[in-house]
């Protein structure tokens, strides 16, 4: 009796044995299917995230050769710019270069505000003296000339800019600033050749406002010596007056011409009717005289025709 109960006891706990693994694995089959589908969604999630960066690598890609065109356009204007300036910084230091730089200034701003007319201004004149002037300008109805030569102080100005407190520089520069106002002066002012005045071109805005706001004394030493100072935008403002005057005179000149044709032209006319009512008489009496003599070969006619009727009647 007792080994049939321990029989079914044991059949019993076989039974709840494969019970509990059948729905154990059923469990972990679930775990399994579920841990799949979560990898299998991950999976294509890193496919699309991979696809992305894949895209997002040939985007950057491109842009980076682009990058890298624009980087070789701009090193080849870097270049350019760095060789400008180089160049620039040559005119700067070279005293020589300096002047050329500021006379192909003053060609280019004449040649811009007045053209290529003789009739208003030329280059490197030679006055009487044996001095060449950069330039200088007709004055109308006048044989005088007006003289411009172009003054670039830009070393020791440049000096200021890099230490303003430098009394060294500020010294310097009037120095050379007054000496370009005296050869002026000196130079290109001959009484019966030139205008009474002469005009320092400087090829640079700003020492011509550095001199107006910081050097007074200067304006007035050139003002003293008949000197003009100029910067290429108030060398237009002298141009343009220039050009106005030429015009206004030329006009004048135009109106006393076609004043004295009208003149003119009323002479003739009055001579022409003269001749007109002279002619208009001439041929009013020659045509009474006409008529005169038209009555008289009528009368004479009328005679000889009578006279001969009467002789065949006679015979």
């Amino acid at each position: 009796m007792e080994l049939i109960l321990l029989v079914l006891l044991i059949a019993i706990l076989i039974m709840l044995v494969v019970i509990y693994m059948k729905f154990n694995r059923s469990d972990s089959f679930a775990r399994i299917e579920k841990g799949i589908e979560q990898n299998e969604r991950e999976l294509i999630a890193s496919k699309s995230y991979h696809q992305s960066l894949a895209k997002s690598y040939e985007i950057l890609l491109g842009e980076l050769s682009k990058t890298k065109e624009y980087l070789g356009v701009s090193d080849a204007k870097l270049n350019l710019l760095t060789k400008t300036i180089r160049n620039m910084n040559d005119v700067m230091v070279n005293t020589k270069k300096r002047g050329n730089f500021g006379e192909y200034q003053l060609y280019h701003l004449l040649s811009l505000y007045l053209g290529h007319s003789s009739l208003l201004y030329e280059t490197q004149y030679h006055l009487s003296n044996g001095k060449i002037a950069d330039a200088i300008l007709h004055i109308p109805n006048q044989k005088q000339v007006l003289c411009i030569d172009s003054k670039f102080p830009s070393e020791n100005y440049l000096r200021l800019v890099d230490d303003p407190s430098s009394v060294i520089a500020q010294r310097e520069l009037r120095k050379n600033v007054k000496k370009h106002i005296h050869d002026i002066a000196e130079k290109y002012i001959i009484p019966q050749e030139t205008s009474e005045e002469a005009i320092m071109f400087i090829p640079s805005e700003a020492i011509y406002l550095y001199l107006w706001e910081e050097e007074p004394q200067l304006i007035e030493e050139a003002h003293r010596h008949h000197v003009m100072m100029t910067s290429p935008s108030t060398l237009m403002g002298v141009t343009m007056t220039l050009l106005a005057i030429t015009k206004d005179f030329q006009r004048a000149q135009n109106i006393e011409k076609i004043e004295k044709q009208l003149i003119s032209l009323k002479e003739d006319s009055d001579r022409m009717i003269q001749r007109y009512e002279k002619a208009y008489r001439s041929a009013n009496t020659l045509i009474k005289q006409l008529d005169d003599l038209h009555i008289s070969m009528d009368k004479i006619n009328g005679k000889i025709q009578g006279m001969y009727e009467g002789e065949e009647k006679d015979g």
